[in-house]
């Protein structure tokens, strides 16, 4: 996966070297804030009866990215950033427990470095105004995993490990207005188009299903992103 994205970076990197010899339009580095709303499922077997408990959560990041002009209203992205992946799917874990009782998740979090990269348009509507799309590519790496049993008597189970925990394709759609003549700030509003995420070992692993370890699976989701952008 970090070679595809490295193979991604390098193609951007030609064509924003190829975009310099026909008209600069966009060159800015930007912060920006994506915050996503999601309902998601997991799956367990009890007595051998399939069960899909379901859940609803808010998760949240910040993002470091650079854009740059590819061809006329055409501009490439790459990013790096972290963002806390959240669900609230209650279902049996391995909790590191001496009675060896089965405990369920109230909710667990992932805390991940992201990378990003992707493909944008920007079309103006006015001297202060653009309205831009952009199409991302986002792998996310956890270092920091939460698993919460009772979150009122603060129960609950951290693993610091590194684990590759899943991969979307978002779609922004918002519009940009200039501040001053080199800020500008953004909002857009964030649709994850494809949302694949990995297994976790810690889930209890079924023969029955080749998906109980699987994080979750999500059922729809959508967000918001603000960010402030510099310009060159």
């Amino acid at each position: 996966m970090a070679k595809q994205f490295l193979s991604i970076v390098l193609l951007l990197s030609y064509f924003q070297n190829y975009s310099q010899t026909k008209n600069e339009k966009l060159r800015s580095i930007g912060i920006s804030i994506p915050v996503i709303w999601n309902n998601s499922e997991g799956t367990y077997y009890q007595l051998g009866s399939a069960k899909y408990p379901s859940g609803k959560a808010i998760s949240y990041g910040i993002n470091i990215n650079h854009s740059r002009t590819i061809y006329k209203n055409l501009f490439g992205i790459i990013g790096i950033g972290y963002f806390k992946q959240v669900f609230s799917i209650p279902r049996p874990f391995e909790f590191d427990d001496p009675t060896n009782l089965a405990f369920f998740t109230q909710s667990y979090k992932y805390a991940n470095i992201q990378l990003l990269c992707g493909i944008g348009y920007q079309k103006r509507l006015n001297k202060n105004l653009l309205l831009k799309g952009i199409l991302t590519y986002n792998y996310w790496n956890s270092f920091r995993q939460k698993y919460i049993v009772n979150k009122d008597y603060k129960k609950w189970q951290i693993k610091r490990k590194s684990m590759p925990i899943g991969r979307t394709i978002n779609l922004n759609l918002g519009v940009e207005k200039n501040i001053t003549q080199k800020i500008s700030i953004g909002l857009d509003a964030l649709l994850p188009i494809s949302t694949n995420w990995n297994d976790d070992e810690i889930f209890i692993k079924n023969f029955y299903s080749e998906n109980s370890q699987q994080i979750g699976r999500n059922k729809f989701s959508i967000g918001t992103n603000i960010s402030c952008i510099y310009h060159f």
